[in-house]
């Protein structure tokens, strides 16, 4: 059997199917500026200090297939120990802190990464500077997600 070689280019690109056109993709691409997302939460003392911004989370309109947001806390701020079913990262964006896994104590600061395993207990302490960092879940909305902290066990 022999291959022939190509030879021939499209010419005529209004015939070539772009594949990430929004019409081709499940969900439509989204842009979101965190500075015009208002704070949440920091009211609760079930979860503790922390506030955070929900910027990509979807609905029953408009799904996605994950959830993205910032956490913010204040000097010393916290996140009370928790659990919940889907996995979760954490990236470091500004200041300092503490984030206990299981036990565990994680420092997370600019840069630094955490992955915290489905079902895992875990907290968060900011430390004197305050803390900032990008959370995200693989699920379709952040109502979704039941929290179980570990006070109200």
């Amino acid at each position: 059997m022999t291959i022939e070689p190509l030879t021939t280019l499209a010419e005529n690109l209004e015939d070539v199917e772009t594949l990430h056109q929004p019409s081709n993709l499940q969900h439509p691409p989204l842009a979101v500026d965190a500075a015009q997302v208002p704070l949440s939460g920091g009211t609760d003392p079930a979860y503790g200090e922390v506030r955070w911004r929900t910027l990509i989370n979807g609905s029953e309109t408009a799904p996605r297939d994950m959830v993205l947001g910032i956490a913010e806390f204040a000097a010393f701020g916290r996140l009370l120990p928790h659990r919940h079913d889907p996995a979760e990262f954490y990236f470091g964006l500004e200041g300092e802190g503490t984030v206990t896994i299981d036990g565990v104590a994680h420092r997370i600061a600019p840069g630094v990464a955490l992955y915290v395993p489905a079902g895992a207990e875990h907290g968060t302490e900011a430390g004197p500077e305050g803390l900032r960092f990008a959370y995200g879940f693989p699920t379709k909305s952040f109502e979704e997600i039941e929290y179980r902290f570990s006070a109200a066990s």
